[in-house]
């Protein structure tokens, strides 16, 4: 029986990439991180740092007990209760793979505590239980850029340094608007994977200075919806890549390609969208994101130390990426 507390890293990611519905996402520098310790009593204890606690379970049906006891279940183990200390750069429920993060986190802390011997292909079988954007979940897993194809599978892309993504996330209730989006995203199937695939070839080719826009025709494929997000979608500026929904929203993603001296000019997209949701009566939390060629498979590689203060050794990232009210 495990005794020992293990440390898991996951990247943030970013689906929906440039507006290709569940065909393209992006892994960024932004980290979860869990701590678990194990118990012999059967209880769960949860402790939460970061934001949105608000949305994050303090019991069994947190995402990362749930997919830590799906793994054992598998290999017919018995869970006999852990204290988890989960500390997330990640904001939940905005569109940048908070959920996905927790199932990958469950998934390695039983891989780990537990030698359960799970290879790639179960982990992503497992995963899928709780996290049906597989493009999602391959960013997490293998960082950089990653794109459907036509046969079902993906393609990773590494994504140069060049490049920041800054995101505007509407403070508002949500309607729902999951029906006519589905039916939507289904019948653009391919024309989102061709999307994805002009994407990647952008990433391995690079030009310097390069204005090339992935502003698509094709419709928002958010399944949230606020006031003044539509017309934040149609937000354009000669700086910015793209303009589009992260993951499942309300989220909006402005892709901007910045000069070697490590400066960029989003400020201009950034403020734009966050006029069209003030507009509307809508006030924003904004940040900015860096990708990451490195995923949780790389990351936690290796095991890392415990007994460092976990606010200097979990959240290196957290300044730099944090959604900052306006």
């Amino acid at each position: 029986m495990p005794n020992t507390p293990v440390l898991i890293r996951v990247p943030a990611t970013v689906g929906n990439f440039g507006g290709a519905a569940d065909a393209a996402a992006l892994a960024l520098d932004t980290p979860l991180n869990v701590k678990v310790t194990p118990r012999m009593d059967g209880h769960v204890n949860i402790r939460y740092f970061g934001e949105n606690g608000d949305r994050v379970p303090r019991d069994r049906s947190n995402l990362v007990v749930r997919a830590l006891e799906s793994a054992l279940h598998l290999r017919e183990r018995e869970f006999t209760g852990a204290d988890f200390e989960i500390y997330s750069s990640v904001p939940v429920s905005v569109g940048l793979g908070s959920s996905t993060a927790a199932v990958v986190a469950g998934l390695l802390a039983a891989e780990r505590l537990y030698e359960l011997e799970l290879d790639e292909k179960t982990i992503f079988e497992l995963a899928a239980i709780y996290e049906n954007r597989g493009d999602n979940l391959r960013a997490a897993w293998f960082g950089g850029f990653v794109a459907a194809v036509e046969d079902g599978g993906y393609r990773r892309t590494l994504v140069p340094e060049n490049f920041v993504l800054s995101v505007v996330a509407p403070e508002a209730p949500l309607s729902d608007a999951r029906r006519e989006v589905s039916a939507r995203a289904s019948e653009g199937q391919a024309a989102h994977r061709g999307l994805a695939a002009a994407m990647a070839e952008y990433f391995e080719q690079p030009r310097e200075g390069s204005t090339e826009s992935f502003d698509q025709t094709l419709p928002p494929t958010c399944v949230k919806n606020v006031p003044g997000l539509a017309e934040a979608l149609k937000v354009r500026t000669p700086q910015t890549v793209s303009v589009f929904v992260c993951g499942s929203g309300p989220a909006v993603g402005i892709l901007a390609q910045a000069p070697r001296d490590g400066q960029h000019d989003a400020e201009e997209a950034v403020a734009a969208v966050r006029d069209c949701f003030a507009k509307a009566g809508i006030s924003t939390t904004w940040g900015e994101f860096w990708p990451t060629n490195a995923g949780a498979r790389d990351w936690n590689a290796a095991v890392p130390e415990l007994d460092l203060p976990l606010t200097r050794v979990l959240m290196p990232a957290a300044v730099k990426s944090t959604l900052l009210p306006i």
